[in-house]
């Protein structure tokens, strides 16, 4: 990995602000790479999420399969039931967690006593919440349909955008109007109101610490009484203001639209400057430094190329986009050669992390979970091989996975379609081999064995009992302890 640095929580804030001051480079830099991890990542699931999907408790497995079509699963406290790949189920006694899909990622549900939440299509979702105080809520949203039920009235509304409607408590506001969108748009959050008509165009807003007015582009004015100060007059060509009021060193800014923006340390000891500045791309050429921290950051060409550093080696970056570009910020560096190859790094004293990605072929990614001294692994090597350790111990490989993202709950689903060969080897010590799309399966521990064919061949071998069946019971044998059967025509035993 890497040295540990101070954390953005520790850092001087004369630093903080330049960082955050420093215009279109960093903050371009910034949603580039939140862009890349949410395009590698989509389907990802969290990075240590509260609840399994699948059973992980190191207790006996009660196992049935059919072919790939049908698997069940029971463990003491957990099961789960796959349909292939139409349906899948699993639950959680101690928690009453239950996690269902249905032709993941098309729908997915997950659930307790006290909440619920549904995705279908990732364009409709909904949420329910039982609170001990007011009761039960439910809220429903869909790109344009929306609306929200439950025991009093904070929790019941409804919308048909762009129509007319009301939502309350998402979007980070207490509540939200509209009527004709963009006609007349009214919301609120705490004692905070803001009214636009013929959004964005004319909009006043006011509370007892904030007011905000504005006739596009002619003028317009923002302030947070202590925070900031925002004022434009024929927006973007003049802006101004001043921001970080409540800080060590308040910064305050010019920009004279296209030709140059200003931004400057009530002290002195910061200065940014960007000249010929275009909507989307930025400065044609800024630079900027910071004498407390020695930091100094430099873009040419727009964003093509950027460099930026510091004294104390925590921050930096070299950017020729996009050919090459290394950004490092505390604990977080990322690297990537051309649009197609990323490295990111994390190493904090909760997660260290180390992910490589070539789009789309090659994943590989790994954490350490500082806290609970545990690790877990992914790699694929796109479409023909799938490796996961996870963070319980849980070891499984396979040839042939088709779907080129990382998703342990995609991968579980659909590789067993056409996966060549699969291999597992589990936390409670059983192990289990699949051949040809689950043609042949054997599962084994020490002191078991198990296989399968599908309409052929059933086999079981425990100290308890020994069985076989050929064509599912035309002829067969099972042994219970002393007790000897043989099973002739599927009806017949002697």
């Amino acid at each position: 990995m890497f040295r540990r640095t101070t954390t953005e929580k520790n850092r001087d804030l004369s630093q903080k602000k330049f960082l955050k001051k420093n215009g279109f480079v960093l903050k371009f830099w910034k949603k580039f790479r939140i862009f890349c991890i949410v395009i590698l990542i989509a389907y990802s699931e969290n990075i240590f999420s509260e609840y399994p999907s699948k059973p992980i408790g190191e207790f006996k497995s009660e196992y049935d399969q059919f072919w790939f079509l049908y698997q069940k699963e029971i463990r003491a406290g957990e099961s789960e039931t796959i349909f292939r790949p139409f349906y899948s189920s699993y639950k959680e006694e101690k928690s009453a967690y239950r996690f269902q899909t249905v032709l993941y990622p098309i729908y997915y549900s997950e659930e307790t006593k006290y909440w619920k939440v549904w995705s279908f299509l990732f364009l409709f979702s909904g949420t329910s919440m039982l609170h001990e105080d007011v009761g039960e809520d439910s809220d429903v949203l869909t790109p344009l349909l929306f609306w929200g039920w439950g025991d009093t009235a904070r929790e019941k509304y409804f919308g048909f955008f762009p129509f007319a409607g009301k939502l309350k408590n998402k979007i980070g506001y207490s509540e939200l109007s509209f009527f004709l969108f963009p006609f007349y748009t009214n919301w609120k959050y705490k004692d905070y109101e803001a009214t636009s008509v013929l959004w964005p165009l004319f909009l006043y807003a006011s509370s007892e610490t904030r007011e905000e007015f504005r006739i596009f582009p002619l003028y317009s004015k923002k302030v947070h009484r202590g925070k900031y100060e925002r004022f434009s007059v024929l927006w973007p060509i003049f802006q101004w203001g001043t921001t970080f009021q409540d800080k060590r060193e308040p910064v305050h800014y010019k920009i004279f639209f296209p030709l140059f923006g200003f931004k400057d340390s009530e002290s002195g000891n910061m200065k940014s400057r960007g000249f010929l500045i275009i909507p989307l791309l930025g400065s044609f050429f800024g630079y900027g430094y910071d004498k407390r921290t020695g930091e100094k950051d430099f873009n040419a060409l727009f964003f093509l190329f950027q460099y930026g550093t510091n004294q104390d080696e925590d921050y930096g970056k070299l950017i020729l986009f996009p050919f090459f570009g290394h950004y490092r910020f505390a604990s977080k560096q990322t690297t990537f050669v051309t649009p197609f190859y990323f490295h990111l790094q994390t190493d904090t004293y909760h997660i260290q992390s180390d992910d490589t990605f070539l789009i789309p072929f090659y994943f590989n990614s790994k954490r350490k979970y500082v806290q609970w001294d545990r690790d877990e692994s992914y790699l694929k090597l796109w479409p023909v091989f799938k490796y996961q350790k996870d963070r319980e111990g849980n070891v499984i490989w396979n040839v042939l996975s088709l779907f080129p993202i990382k998703s342990e709950i995609v991968d579980r689903i659909w590789d067993p379609l056409w996966s060549i060969l699969e291999y597992q080897k589990l936390s409670n010590g059983e192990k289990r081999v699949s051949v040809l799309m689950r043609m042949y399966t054997q599962r084994w521990t020490e002191t078991e064995f198990h296989a399968s064919v599908p309409f052929i061949l059933e086999l079981e071998l425990t100290p308890e009992k020994t069985s076989w069946k050929f064509l599912y019971g035309l002829i067969g044998y099972e042994r219970i302890e002393t007790n000897r059967n043989l099973q002739l025509l599927w009806f017949i035993k002697i």
